[in-house]
């Protein structure tokens, strides 16, 4: 399996607070954030489009949405156990990771 390295910094957001606030109200980010032990998402108060990221429990792409608006709300995807948020255009072909596994981070 073909193994992948985004080349973005990833923040694993790991308290409730993290969690909660992600990219809320920020004007713009360079960076990703991964949700472990998650599955569906919602964009309410983000003020920037998203890519997001479905991986398994083996973190292996399982799906990939793009360009998800600000005030949506994003249904669990089969098989995804962690949610990886990526600020919309920062990943070129980002449909072709489907498949392929993220690098330990």
């Amino acid at each position: 399996m073909e193994r992948l390295n985004l080349n973005i910094r990833i923040v694993v957001a790991e308290t409730f607070c993290q969690r909660f606030v992600s990219f809320m109200f920020k004007k713009d980010a360079d960076y990703a954030l991964l949700f472990k032990n998650c599955k569906s998402i919602h964009t309410f108060f983000m003020r920037f489009d998203l890519d997001i990221i479905f991986l398994d429990k083996k973190d292996k792409v399982v799906n990939v949405i793009k360009q998800v608006r600000p005030f949506s709300i994003i249904l669990p995807i089969k098989n995804a156990c962690s949610i990886l948020e990526i600020p919309s255009n920062i990943i070129e072909n980002i449909d072709s990771l489907i498949g392929k596994k993220l690098i330990d981070f």
